[in-house]
């Protein structure tokens, strides 16, 4: 239902877009489940349809290929995999991808009895991957360690890692990398301690032990950097802060657990995914974190206020576009511009390009705008006026945004039409 709520000297009458608590199953964000491949065998895409979550966009892509350990990753397997990506793309989600030899926690057991093979398997799964980039957000890992998370291996050194990451980073410029911990992230980028500048290094973290001890499960240290330096793990604080450094240009995610020893200070989780740009998460480990989560209710400010922090947690992983005014005015020459102020209250940016729309339209004529560069840059807590000049003076505005590269739609956290529109007001004559 529309609600007229005044009228100004331009004739523009304002219509409710305040913020609404709306599922926003938005691109590259979110909760994610993993599904589990052999990369030897025909995929049961019939399982897959029954565990498809459509509430979610994101899907974890975890694909164990030890059956050919010590074999080369031939046609059938590399056909596999080029189903498995066609798969998630038909079902419009965004993919992260992991290759493992491993997801028993058992990668000593089952890795290649040679580091030169694992190159030689990292460059065949890249060169397959190529082939069909669409739909991936991000690759996750770099092959090796017990289920892929570089760690618990005969091969875990700076050289082996930086050689497979050079591999790696000839996927699709398109795909974003990831890495396990901050350190190893240095370590893959060494010029980033001379120059500051992550350009061109398109690499997140995936702390998968997020909460679990107060190293988060070893993905930090104890020590301060000025003790230790760029080359080492530095102290929870400092990393966290390294993390949000990293979420303004790349992707931070992973999962969250339950540490066992103390008691969970949740405002310090949320307060943390916040401060290190979260953007996704499983929504199915830490089994006893989530539920805990689902029990507890939100106590923060704004519309969340009572609901649960999961709720609270799933609506801000990523961006959250709010719209929070709306303005008309018409100059001397009756031309009308139309100013939006919107915020992103989610926890990180938007990694790819999103266009704005603003739009006049009687159900006759319409006139529209395109506001690029639109949300791009936008980081958390963060606000940008966006604007557009019409000729068009009666008529209903409204506003939606779109990906640059697939046109997909970006929803606003307002009521919107089936085409992801938001009615910001009306122009009378």
């Amino acid at each position: 239902m529309i609600h007229l709520l005044r009228k100004d000297k331009t004739n523009f009458y304002p219509f409710d877009y305040s913020e609404k608590k709306n599922k926003l199953v938005n691109p590259l964000r979110g909760f994610y489940k993993i599904f589990y491949f052999d990369i030897n065998e025909t995929p049961d895409y019939s399982f897959l349809e029954t565990e498809d979550d459509k509430s979610q966009k994101l899907a974890m892509a975890l694909v164990d290929i030890s059956s050919v350990k010590d074999a080369s990753i031939d046609e059938k397997c590399r056909e596999n995999l080029r189903n498995i990506l066609k798969f998630f793309v038909s079902k419009n989600k965004d993919v992260i991808l992991r290759f493992a030899y491993d997801h028993q926690g058992k990668a000593m057991e089952k890795e290649p009895s040679s580091f030169k093979t694992v190159l030689i398997h990292a460059e065949e799964l890249i060169e397959t991957v190529n082939e069909y980039p669409e739909g991936i957000f991000i690759i996750q890992g770099l092959l090796l360690g017990n289920w892929g998370e570089m760690h618990s291996s005969r091969y875990i050194t700076d050289q082996k890692l930086s050689e497979l990451y050079d591999v790696y980073k000839k996927s699709d410029s398109n795909i974003f990398l990831s890495v396990r911990k901050p350190l190893q992230w240095r370590m893959l980028n060494l010029d980033y301690a001379k120059t500051g500048s992550m350009e061109n290094i398109r690499t997140g973290i995936f702390d998968d032990g997020m909460f679990g001890s107060d190293t988060d499960l070893g993905t930090f240290g104890n020590e301060s950097k000025n003790d230790v330096g760029y080359r080492s793990e530095w102290n929870a604080k400092e990393e966290r802060e390294f993390l949000n450094t990293i979420s303004l240009k790349y992707p931070v995610g992973g999962e969250v657990v339950l540490d066992k020893v103390k008691e969970p200070d949740i405002s310090f989780m949320i307060s943390a995914l916040k401060d290190t740009g979260v953007t996704y998460l499983n929504s199915e480990h830490d089994k006893d974190l989530l539920s805990l989560w689902k029990q507890t209710r939100f106590t923060g400010n704004g519309i969340f206020n009572g609901e649960s922090v999961y709720d609270y947690v799933d609506a801000h992983l990523g961006y959250r576009f709010v719209i929070e005014s709306v303005k008309a005015k018409k100059d001397r020459n009756g031309i009308i511009t139309v100013t939006a102020d919107i915020k992103n209250t989610g926890f990180a940016p938007v990694y790819f390009n999103c266009d704005v729309y603003l739009e006049i339209s009687d159900g006759i004529e319409s006139e529209t705008h395109a506001i690029k560069p639109g949300l791009n840059g936008l980081n958390s807590g963060e606000k940008k006026t966006i604007s557009a000049s019409f000729k068009k003076q009666t008529g209903l505005i409204t506003m939606y945004a779109k990906r640059s590269d697939n046109n997909e739609t970006v929803y606003f956290a307002s009521d919107f039409n089936e085409e992801g529109k938001v009615l910001l007001g009306k122009l009378d004559e």
